[in-house]
């Protein structure tokens, strides 16, 4: 299955190029080899919220868990806790553009994005996606509604 290929390849990856993937792993008991598929995800342990803040904490700024140079980054974003989200270079990289097309976005379309394009990457995420479909963007980010409408 081409699916379960991928997720070995994701699965090989992660291991050689994360410390903090691979130790997790090795806590749990597990191997490159033991995920085979979409049916072994489940045996490799959730990172919870609070356990990514101390690891990224105790390894800035993303805990041992990228698996790239930083300088191949677009963007690094901060969430809530906080939380340094990094941002790969492929377009359309948070894949919004498959969800927003079945939502009826397509070329041509004029679209305020009022989600905030400060830290956090919600305004990007749709910006990408609709921008990928042809649409045409206003990123409008919170107030000033009176110019907004």
């Amino acid at each position: 299955m081409e699916g379960d290929a991928k997720i070995r390849e994701i699965v090989k990856l992660a291991w050689e190029r994360s410390p903090a993937f691979k130790e997790r792993m090795e806590e749990a008991g597990l191997v490159t080899g033991d995920i085979k598929g979409q049916d072994d995800l489940a045996r490799i342990p959730v990172l919870k919220k609070e356990k990514l803040v101390s690891l990224q904490e105790q390894a800035p700024s993303f805990g041992g868990l990228l698996t790239t140079d930083v300088s191949c980054l677009a963007r690094i974003f901060v969430s809530p806790g906080p939380i340094f989200d990094p941002q790969g270079a492929t377009e359309d990289y948070w894949r919004r553009a498959q969800a927003l097309k079945a939502a009826g976005f397509g070329s041509g379309d004029l679209v305020v994005n009022a989600f905030s394009y400060h830290l956090t990457p919600a305004g990007f995420m749709y910006d990408e996606g609709l921008r990928a479909l042809g649409a045409v963007v206003v990123p409008t980010g919170v107030g000033n509604r009176e110019l907004q409408v």
